[in-house]
């Protein structure tokens, strides 16, 4: 029978549980790097046939948890957290991490109508005076830091979300599709590196010239409109983007 750690009754099944579990012993730092993650150890530790163990480890290793020796077994990825497909919904990358078990929490500041950079403008294609709604969202994981975002949306101009509303919802974009109908339809990536600034090391808790991910979007409407823009920085060590391709 499954030990205490494993809760028959909630209907989640044994091997997500397992997963959960071991995903926050390697994102906690309580697993051991160096120390293998065998099968007949889990086996003893959970008291579960071996299939849902099998498929925890398979699943922790697609999400780049943990990573296998040929011949020594399967050992934790320390900094690893947040596994991140290409193929996330647009404006959904909150409820994709609630939605993954990981308690992700918003902190939604400096709410405004105000207008873009030039730059922002061009890829938007507004005009030089129109006010877009501005903010700036900070993501966290488990009680840590992991992505900072700056948010520019095309928006009615009586769309005006509260603080609390844009962090429980998690996406000003589903408040956009509740109140006015305005739905997503695609987004454009593109993604390079870069040196923590002050302001970002600030934020996301790590030391200043420390390595991020920088992922810039475009948000674009079921019509083709371009709605919105979002710079999100993330701390490079426990963020990893995963795309796939097709010949």
């Amino acid at each position: 029978m499954p030990n205490s750690e494993l809760d028959l009754s909630s209907g989640v099944p044994l091997y997500r549980q397992i997963k959960d579990i071991l995903r926050k012993e390697i994102a906690g730092g309580a697993a051991d790097p160096q120390r293998p993650m065998t099968e007949e150890q889990l086996l003893s530790r959970f008291e579960v046939s071996r299939a849902p163990i099998r498929q925890a480890l398979k699943e922790l290793a697609n999400e780049g948890y943990v990573y296998r020796k040929q011949g020594k077994g399967t050992f934790p990825v320390p900094g690893t957290r947040v596994h991140r497909p290409a193929d996330v919904r647009p404006g959904a990358l909150y409820q994709y991490l609630y939605d993954t078990g990981l308690h992700p929490a918003s902190t939604v500041s400096g709410i405004e109508r105000a207008e873009p950079p030039a730059r922002i403008r061009h890829r938007l294609g507004t005009g030089a005076h129109e006010r877009l709604l501005h903010f700036t969202r900070l993501i966290s994981v488990e009680n840590e830091p992991l992505v900072e975002a700056d948010v520019y949306i095309r928006a009615p101009e009586d769309f005006s979300p509260t603080a609390a509303e844009l962090e429980d919802e998690g996406s000003a974009f589903e408040l956009l599709k509740r109140d006015f109908g305005i739905t997503l339809d695609r987004a454009e990536h593109e993604a390079w590196a870069t040196a923590a600034t002050a302001a970002h090391a600030a934020a996301l808790g790590v030391r200043e010239g420390s390595p991020l991910l920088v992922i810039e979007t475009v948000f674009f409407t079921t019509g083709g409109l371009p709605a919105g823009w979002r710079s999100a920085v993330h701390q490079a060590e426990q963020f990893k983007y995963r795309f796939v391709t097709s010949g």
